[in-house]
């Protein structure tokens, strides 16, 4: 017999007994609990207080609206409203931060354009409160394991800049924004 055929033949019977156990053929398994626990998620919200936010113009007396306001390049714009603040979770550390897209131009045209990208670019947040950072914007918000949970005051700074050289702020004359979306945003890190 020549080696093909005897390695057939043992192939077919190690086939045949295989098939002859496959009746007490049995995978064993079992399942058990360790007792992980419980865990909870925690959560981010940043929520507008119901009192109305206030601005100052160089620092001047606060007023309720900026409504007829020509802004003219060096004013300094500050708007300050309360907020709440809600972070749980052990690991929880964000950014508060304010958002310089919120700033629009009132239109399409050119000077709306030039201004709100004059204004979006300075707008800087400053806030105060217990799990905030102190310090340079952005502002970090550790919830810890105790979170925070707490009513914060935030001020929004603007400033139109005023260049060095004459005429550079030129392209925003009689441009108008949309300040009544100004926005803070709390973001995970």
């Amino acid at each position: 017999m020549n080696k093909l055929l005897k390695g057939t033949i043992a192939g077919v019977a190690g086939v045949v007994l295989l098939l002859g156990g496959a009746g007490s053929f049995a995978l064993w398994n079992s399942a058990g609990t360790i007792g992980g626990g419980t865990i909870v998620a925690g959560t981010l919200e940043l929520a507008s207080s119901t009192t109305a936010g206030s601005w100052t113009v160089n620092g001047g007396a606060p007023r309720a609206s900026m409504t007829g306001f020509k802004i003219v390049p060096g004013d300094v714009l500050v708007y300050t409203k309360g907020l709440s603040i809600t972070a749980t979770g052990d690991n929880l550390v964000a950014t508060l931060a304010v958002d310089p897209a919120s700033i629009t131009a009132t239109s399409t045209a050119p000077a709306d354009v030039a201004l709100a990208a004059y204004l979006g670019k300075t707008a800087v947040l400053t806030a105060t409160g217990t799990g905030i950072s102190t310090g340079a914007a952005p502002f970090t918000v550790t919830a810890g394991t105790a979170g925070v949970a707490q009513d914060v005051t935030v001020s929004i700074t603007i400033t139109y800049p005023k260049s060095a050289t004459a005429g550079l702020e030129n392209s925003s004359k009689l441009g108008s924004v949309n300040l009544a979306a100004l926005a803070v945003t709390l973001t995970q890190k």
